[in-house]
Parts: structure tokens; sequence; C-alpha cells
């Protein structure tokens, strides 16, 4: 998903329903392919009218050697921004009027099928999350994976892995889920996110970038954030049958985003 920081209402001046222009910090979970098709189609002219991008129109290609090979991450920024801009509709349509305007959400519905019958290999390389870290996210990933480089602001974190070893972590995960059978809401996120790993090529790397979200914490808070090792503890224990111990580790991992993941529901 790609967060949107504002939207307009169309008009004679375009006057906008939001006044403000909120900065998003944002974390991203990535695909990186040996087989993947570039992508350099601008953003459609119609969304500019309504909305305001975190990212540069036809931002460029990701690319990475890792493990010997030249693996890349395509933008994609037309299909994401259309996919974000019809979820964000889809789900806010019960709120009044919607936060997105009935003509612009129309109008990227029809654009976005026009571009699944035009490119139907493309497909987004990259989810994004609004100021903190899906806790689903950390299933893919073990702590030996963390790395740590430097942003604008201090030390960021990221994790890699090869996306079969993701795609297995998930899998086992989610069977763990299923068994217990009382989280059918965490079951059904990580479903998703198994979908949504499984077209992309046995040789691919999976990415998970703390990015601007770094900054929300102070530089010491992450380089020593152990989310992912919390996360993992907790799925072993309910595997076990630890149900105390799991619930305490979700709960530290809960406690410690909770301000950030606060950010995304307020105005």
């Amino acid at each position: 998903m790609l967060p949107l920081t504002g939207f307009f209402r169309p008009g004679e001046l375009g006057e906008p329903l939001c006044q403000h222009v909120v900065v998003t910090k944002t974390a991203h979970l990535r695909v990186y392919s040996p087989r993947a098709t570039p992508s350099r189609e601008p953003v459609p002219g119609f969304l500019h009218s309504y909305g305001i991008l975190t990212e540069e129109d036809g931002g460029a290609d990701l690319l990475v050697d890792w493990e010997g090979r030249r693996l890349v991450c395509p933008a994609n920024l037309r299909l994401r921004v259309l996919e974000s801009t019809v979820a964000f509709a889809t789900a806010f349509r019960g709120m009044g009027a919607g936060l997105v305007p009935e003509e612009a959400a129309r109008a990227a519905d029809r654009e976005l099928r026009s571009y699944h019958r035009d490119y139907p290999s493309h497909r987004s390389h990259v989810l994004t999350s609004a100021w903190h870290v899906p806790v689903r996210w950390f299933v893919l990933f073990e702590p030996r994976e963390k790395t740590l480089y430097e942003g604008p602001h201090g030390p960021r974190l990221r994790y890699r892995t090869p996306i079969m070893t993701a795609r297995r972590r998930a899998e086992e995960a989610h069977e763990v889920l299923l068994k217990l059978g009382a989280f059918q809401a965490p079951a059904e996120e990580l479903a998703q996110l198994i979908d949504w790993l499984s077209p992309f090529h046995d040789e691919s790397m999976v990415e998970l970038d703390y990015a601007e979200v770094s900054d929300l914490f102070d530089p010491q808070e992450v380089v020593f954030d152990d989310s992912c090792d919390l996360v993992r503890e907790s799925v072993s224990a309910l595997a076990s049958g630890d149900m105390l111990r799991a619930g305490e580790c979700y709960g530290r991992v809960v406690s410690r985003w909770a301000p950030a993941f606060s950010v995304t529901f307020s105005n």
C-alpha cells in the first residue's frame, strides 16, 4: 500500500478537503527479484488533482547486489497508487461521504482494471505501512538477519532473507494460528501476506526496511530493537502451548509500537 497524505475535492478552484500537509513516515516490505518488469508509467493525472503522494512521481526502481546476484525492486508507482486509492476508498466507504471523493474512487477503479488488462504480469513489489511496522511482517525474518544503516537523522534498521525462507516461516506461523483456532484475524492477515509473496520468483529476496519509521524512536532504541525476536518467541510459545509466554512477548511488541501505531488513526 502507498500512503496518501491528503485528498482534494474537485471543484472550480480545487479546494483541498485537508488544508494541512502531513509528512508520513513509512516502513516498507519489498521483494527484490532477478526477473522483474521495470515500470516507468507516471501516476494518473486525475490522482494529482485529489491527493498528495508520499513518493515522487516516476520514482526509480531499486537495485541491490545480494548473495552474488543483481536484484531489482520495481517502483511501480502508478500501480501502487491506484491500488492504494481503491483500497482506501473501500475501507472507509462507511464513513459518510468517505475520505476519498467518489469521483476519484471510481476513476481509480476504472484505471486499475485497465492497468491489469494491459499489464497482466505486473504486480506491486512493495507494501508500505504508515507510522509503524505491522507485527505480521516480523514473522518473515530472524534476528540474525537484522542490519543497521545510516539514515538522514540517525540509524535505521532492515532485515533481508530469501523469499523461500520467508514463505516457509509465514506458512509455519499460519499453521500454528490455524491449529489454535482463536486468532482468526491475525491468521487471515498472515494468509494475505503469504498470497502476496507466492507469485514472485523463487530466487527473490524479501526486505523489511524500517525506513523513516526509525526516526520515530531514539537511536539507541533502533539499534537494540528486538521486535523480531519477540514475535518469533511468541509464535514458538504458541506452538508449544505456552500461552502465558506467548502473550507476554506479543504484549511487549504491541506496547513498543503503540505510540507510533496510534498516529495511523489520528487526524
